[in-house]
């Protein structure tokens, strides 16, 4: 069985501009929220077991898939933090592991719409046989800081501002639980990532479709523009 863990529990600041009132992926976009868009997207990629790590106003995602539970055909798990004392992406992921069955498994993030091929790309996690897959797209520093390159490996740096970068996490990972052992209650994914790429326990998968995400009011604009490529996605 095929899961995915989605972090969508962040405080999610700089899109309070677009709305304060609700969390990021309850942002609406043509009547219904970015998370029913990521559901139904998932869903046709025959994922089948999806795990939200909520915290901040986690009632209103608890609310709003009670009420619409019978759009969905996946089973959806929501996992809890206290959004006065967040776990931190990494911490987030630990804390979900008991719900999954499978030793590996899909993360990404809950304010981003991505375009990609499942299949080709879990079976490239499975050939190269090393713990973390991440999805990279060129980027050339084009309203978001590059924090990939590759250099014989994989090199993962998200605040490193000495060095070049070319790509950026696209945003979707596939990991193996094993990487979680020994790791601490709170902690960033992106030191997890970091670590392992230095040791050359990360292998990448390029996509050269750009994701849409609504983590700004520009960024927001600008998916609502380009909103028709989510529909040919989903209902091709």
């Amino acid at each position: 069985m095929k899961t995915c863990i989605i972090l969508c529990g962040g405080y999610g600041k700089r899109a309070r501009e677009i709305d304060n009132k609700l969390p990021k992926i309850l942002i609406r976009i043509q009547k219904e929220p970015l998370l029913f868009w990521i559901l139904k997207n998932l869903e046709k990629k025959k994922i089948k077991k999806i795990i939200l790590c909520v915290g901040y106003k986690s009632n209103h995602i608890k609310s709003y898939l009670k009420k619409n539970k019978k759009k969905f055909k996946v089973n959806i798990i929501l996992v809890y933090e206290n959004e006065n004392n967040l776990l931190g992406t990494g911490g987030a992921i630990k804390n979900s592991l008991k719900h999954v069955k499978t030793n590996d498994f899909f993360v990404m993030y809950g304010d981003t719409f991505l375009f990609f091929d499942i299949n080709k790309m879990f079976d490239k996690y499975k050939k190269n046989k090393k713990p973390i897959l991440m999805s990279i797209y060129k980027n050339n520093n084009m309203f978001y800081k590059n924090n990939i390159k590759i250099d014989g490996k994989l090199i993962y740096d998200k605040y490193d501002k000495k060095n070049k970068y070319d790509y950026i996490d696209y945003g979707l990972i596939i990991m193996n639980k094993k990487v979680f052992n020994n790791q601490p209650l709170k902690f960033d994914l992106s030191s997890l990532l970091k670590e392992n790429s230095l040791k050359s326990n990360v292998s990448y998968f390029k996509i050269k479709k750009k994701f849409l995400e609504i983590g700004t009011l520009y960024s927001y604009k600008n998916t609502l523009k380009n909103f028709f490529k989510v529909k040919n996605e989903i209902y091709r």
